[in-house]
């Protein structure tokens, strides 16, 4: 009996190996499978398959031995959760993937624990609501402040688009149709009146474009139709054509 328990005691590591990275005869993977970087004995990660499909906990490891990432493959789902870290154990980002692809709410972080952005995902795609933090001081004042919220479609931007000063004042809002600035457009100074109004069509600057002081003073005005620039006669002419056909210049 002793004999037999210390023969086992011998080759079992030689067996549980034996297990490992193992395909059936399909081709499948199944059970651990563990992969090592060329020339090391760190991990790259280690995991486990059914059926050549992910299931339970895999972890993943940078070159130096720490986590980069650990992803739950949920059961019975195609829905996993990631998180994914800095090499100093920190986490850099965490949310779902539906069929390896990103999915809903994702958020991300610096490297010393500060909320840098808070993104919507669709197939891995940006697909609704992005929000950009300020991180300076957002630990140290509890407070969080946005830097930008735009929406997304397909990756694209679409919609309502709006920046802010790190003081939580608006610093600039406007529309975007398909990756393009589109309609008008506001820009603020710091103590909240309007620095400039400007319309843009098709990512054109297009009709006039007012500029005004800190105390909402008009300082300058300039008129371009579809991106260019038009000042004096080219003008004069332009608004001439306008009033003859008896079309708005500003559309």
């Amino acid at each position: 009996m002793k004999k037999l328990l210390y023969i086992l005691v011998l080759f079992l590591p030689f067996l549980s190996f034996a297990q490992l990275n193992q395909k059936d005869a399909n081709g499948k993977k199944q059970g651990v499978w563990q992969k090592k970087y060329p020339g090391s004995n760190t991990f790259i990660y280690k995991g486990q398959f059914k059926d050549d499909k992910a299931i339970g906990e895999f972890t993943y490891y940078y070159e130096s031995g720490k986590i980069k990432s650990i992803i739950k493959h949920l059961p019975n789902s195609n829905l996993s959760f990631a998180t994914f870290y800095f090499e100093n154990n920190a986490i850099l980002s965490r949310g779902f993937y539906e069929n390896n692809l990103k999915d809903s709410v994702w958020y991300s972080y610096n490297l010393y624990g500060a909320l840098s952005s808070k993104e919507t995902f669709e197939k891995n795609q940006l697909n609704g609501e992005a929000i950009i933090y300020y991180t300076e001081g957002q630990i140290d004042n509890n407070v969080l402040i946005p830097l930008s919220i735009s929406n997304y479609k397909k990756d694209t931007l679409n919609g309502l688009c709006t920046e802010f000063f790190s003081t939580g004042k608006i610093k600039k809002k406007g529309v975007f149709q398909n990756g393009l600035k589109d309609g008008e457009w506001l820009e603020y100074h710091p103590n909240g009146q309007i620095a400039q109004k400007a319309k843009f069509k098709i990512g054109n600057l297009h009709a006039w474009v007012y500029n005004y002081d800190k105390n909402g003073l008009k300082i300058s005005e300039v008129f371009f139709q579809n991106g260019t620039r038009l000042i004096g006669k080219e003008l004069d002419l332009f608004f001439e054509n306008c009033t003859k056909i008896g079309i708005d210049p500003n559309d």
